[in-house]
């Protein structure tokens, strides 16, 4: 006689195929205890996959007091970061501050503690009564403000009072004269257009970088047609404008509009890749372009992008 088995081949097979799941969910879950470092019992084990838990259980993971942030004086130059951590900062922002001031950073105002990275409002609200910044590392306004410099005092007077206030100190006096009788006075202007890096240094407010990024921005442009232009340099100080002119535009480069390639004239910070195409595409199917009129036409081309490429222009 023939046996007969409860179960179908197929049936079989599912059963198989679930047991092996079940055992491998319970080998995954025993390596996890182990590798989070909670090795327990089976007992354990099977009152988690339960349910079962312990109501104490959740309080050794949940119930941690945190600190307090303490409240002292202190000087974000000098403080180390037992002090920064004991202030409530945390631990990213103790190893920026560091950084910040290997590089040779320093925090001369309490407004430059605002730059430490991701400073929450309420960490300035509490900290900032706290700043204690050192003479040292504070910043001298030697250089007087653009709209009193043409006043009836003349801005050597600065210079002087400052002389003065360090005569007991022979050689800080002649260091603080060495420093200033190279920057511009009075009614003195230079030509953004021909001044070198050197001459750009001694305009108040302008030291080797922005003379560097004066000079970069000249050659990118052709040459400026307005002293306006160097605030578009990123950060650029206003003040420093009122000693600078443009005396001679004929120096200004042109771009020769109907003879420049597209990639030529998109090197031009004014043009850009979508205009310059445009310019190659209308050339290509309509020939030369004769007048400034046909540029209007153009989609890429708005008002402001005209009045500011105008004196670039080349129709030749």
């Amino acid at each position: 006689m023939k046996r007969r088995s409860w179960f179908t081949r197929s049936q079989l097979w599912f059963l198989l195929i679930v047991l092996n799941v079940c055992l491998l969910l319970l080998v995954a879950l025993f390596l996890s205890h182990y590798r989070n470092g909670r090795v327990g019992g089976i007992a354990e084990t099977m009152n988690e996959v339960s349910g079962d838990r312990p109501a104490s259980s959740s309080s050794q993971y949940y119930a941690v007091e945190a600190s307090q942030p303490e409240s002292f004086p202190f000087d974000p130059n000098e403080a180390d970061s037992t002090q920064l951590l004991r202030l409530g900062l945390a631990p990213f922002q103790v190893r920026s501050i560091y950084r910040y001031r290997a590089k040779g950073g320093r925090f001369s105002t309490k407004d430059d503690f605002r730059r430490v990275y991701r400073l929450t409002n309420e960490q300035w609200e509490r900290l900032s009564p706290l700043i204690r910044i050192a003479p040292k590392y504070r910043l001298v306004d030697a250089v007087p403000p653009s709209d009193k410099r043409r006043s009836s005092h003349p801005a050597s007077s600065v210079v002087d009072t400052i002389v003065h206030r360090s005569a007991t100190d022979s050689s800080a006096t002649s260091r603080l004269q060495r420093a200033y009788v190279q920057k511009l006075s009075g009614d003195e202007t230079i030509d953004i257009n021909l001044a070198d890096s050197a001459l750009l240094c001694r305009v108040p407010g302008i030291g080797s970088y922005f003379a560097r990024r004066i000079i970069q921005y000249r050659r990118r442009l052709g040459g400026y047609v307005s002293v306006g232009q160097l605030l578009q340099i990123e950060d650029f100080p206003a003040d420093a404008l009122a000693w600078m002119q443009v005396a001679d535009t004929c120096q200004v480069q042109k771009l020769q509009i109907n003879r420049f390639s597209t990639r030529k004239l998109m090197k031009h910070p004014y043009m850009g890749y979508y205009r310059a195409s445009e310019i190659a595409d209308y050339r290509r199917v309509h020939g030369p372009i004769r007048s400034i009129e046909v540029l209007i036409t153009l989609p890429h081309f708005s008002d402001d992008d005209i009045r500011r490429l105008a004196p670039y222009l080349s129709f030749d």
